[in-house]
């Protein structure tokens, strides 16, 4: 399935977003990591073809939307601009999945507009108390990368660079400062957390608090064999697994 690049301005900015699928099952928002997106590409396909229309949009400061002439306070003020973003597209009951630390921003986004969300997804949060410093997080994302794919780091450096150590940093610090835990709280709308089993950006224990715990599992889920970035690791089995929450 071909996807299309949608250009949607916000107060004057053009954000980005690539759209593919149709909405079988229903739109899907993607919101992507830290100053990155294409990484992304081949979950948005795979989860087009179990039938979602996908939008993987790129917040401003992003590879492909230009950053606001005034930069983001604070996580919740760059969250805005998706949440103007959603309005801009008419998009409502909406799947949203949010990757790494755009766990982060989706959160805020659901506190923000909970009547346009159906599910919030945080795949891979960020960042867990215990390695809440630019120098520990550094670390454990060091300690991911030879779990991924290979491709990972070919798709996220050139991006990275066009985008600026500056700007890279900036938006580093803001999810540094901010606590998705307290986030979680003002949370409204029904919520699953999905972590890759070798996971080491965060421990189990927040992961899981994020959803109060959730005893059962049924609002954290483990895949099995996987990194931090499990839909690029695996597109299709994070596919398969997003089709099987949408039957609950």
């Amino acid at each position: 399935m071909t996807g299309e690049v949608v250009v949607t301005v916000v107060d004057g900015v053009p954000l980005h977003s690539y759209v593919v699928g149709r909405p079988d099952r229903g739109e899907l928002v993607l919101i992507p990591g830290l100053c990155v997106s294409s990484y992304l590409r081949p979950a948005a396909d795979a989860l087009a073809d179990v039938g979602y229309r996908v939008h993987l949009v790129d917040p401003p400061g992003w590879p492909h939307s230009p950053a606001p002439a005034a930069p983001p306070g604070g996580m919740g003020e760059l969250a805005g601009w998706l949440v103007r973003w959603l309005a801009e597209a008419g998009l409502r009951d909406i799947t949203l999945v949010g990757q790494s630390f755009g766990a982060q921003l989706a959160a805020h986004v659901a506190v923000a507009c909970p009547e346009r969300i159906r599910l919030l997804v945080l795949q891979g949060p960020t960042f867990d108390p215990a390695y809440r410093t630019l120098p520990r997080a550094m670390a454990r994302l060091l300690r991911d990368f030879p779990g991924e794919r290979p491709s990972l780091l070919l798709v996220e450096t050139p991006e990275w660079l066009r985008v600026g150590l500056r700007q890279v940093l900036a938006m580093a610090r803001l999810g540094l400062r901010d606590q998705l835990e307290n986030t979680m709280d003002a949370v409204s709308v029904a919520t699953v957390v999905v972590v890759g089993e070798h996971e080491t950006l965060a421990t189990r224990a927040w992961s899981r608090s994020l959803v109060g715990g959730d005893p059962d599992g049924r609002h954290h889920i483990v895949m099995p064999g996987q990194p931090h970035s499990s839909p690029h690791a695996d597109p299709a089995g994070f596919a398969r697994l997003m089709r099987a929450l949408s039957r609950r």
